[in-house]
């Protein structure tokens, strides 16, 4: 018989073992810095990343960047196992919201109802165009995106195919959080460090599925439609 294994569980147990002699939200930036190089080098490979990505591990033993390694395993293993929020539920759960910027991430239950609400007949919505857009003005680790997606899935339109999302935070740590969840959950879409209010966008980070399905190109063709 399987085992069947609580990823998230063994995540946190797994992070309270990693790096004791580096502060715990140092470590948690650390591991979301390189979960993001990983991503992004994998899709294309930047020479300045790597470089960044060696000076952060630099700074640990060699078990803890394989246990970083192992982290990221968990996370991915904790999306294939059920939808929502996983990063977001390990970071207030390692209590590391900062009160000072409203860093309470929405419970998975509320995102999920806001988004069944917003969507509504997602149908009919579709009838006149070819997938849906979304802008997330402050995304946290991204967890209305990851809902909007999850009620899309069951609704029987594919996120990958039918929506587009751009998703903006100010703190990078969040962003990075987020863009780790949306590109594994295969959700196309940006991922931009900045601040809504003033449109500044200081890096903008793209999922992979944002490439392979031709999402510029079919955005670009919705656009000259227009004009």
């Amino acid at each position: 018989m399987k085992k069947v294994i609580n990823h998230e569980k063994a995540f946190l147990s797994l992070f309270s073992q990693t790096a004791r002699y580096h502060r715990r939200h140092q470590v948690f930036e650390d591991f979301i810095s390189c979960s993001v190089i990983a991503l992004e080098n994998r899709l294309q490979f930047c020479e300045k990343r790597e470089q960044k990505y060696l000076r952060i591990v630099s700074r640990y033993e060699k078990p803890d960047v394989e246990n970083m390694a192992h982290l990221l395993a968990h996370v991915v293993s904790g999306l294939e196992d059920a939808p929502g929020d996983f990063l977001g539920r390990i970071f207030m759960q390692l209590d590391m919201g900062d009160k000072y910027r409203g860093q309470f991430f929405t419970p998975w239950s509320i995102a999920r109802m806001m988004a069944q609400l917003q969507l509504g007949n997602i149908e009919k919505q579709l009838e006149h165009k070819p997938f849906i857009t979304l802008w997330e003005p402050a995304c946290g680790s991204g967890c209305m995106v990851l809902a909007y997606a999850n009620v899309m899935m069951e609704a029987g339109y594919p996120p990958h195919q039918h929506m587009w999302f751009s998703a903006t935070d100010i703190d990078p740590l969040a962003a990075g959080m987020a863009y780790i969840q949306l590109s594994l959950s295969g959700i196309p879409g940006e991922v931009v460090v900045g601040n809504a209010l003033s449109d500044e966008r200081r890096r903008v980070l793209r999922t992979p599925v944002h490439y392979w399905e031709r999402w510029p190109y079919r955005l670009h063709s919705i656009t000259d439609r227009k004009i």
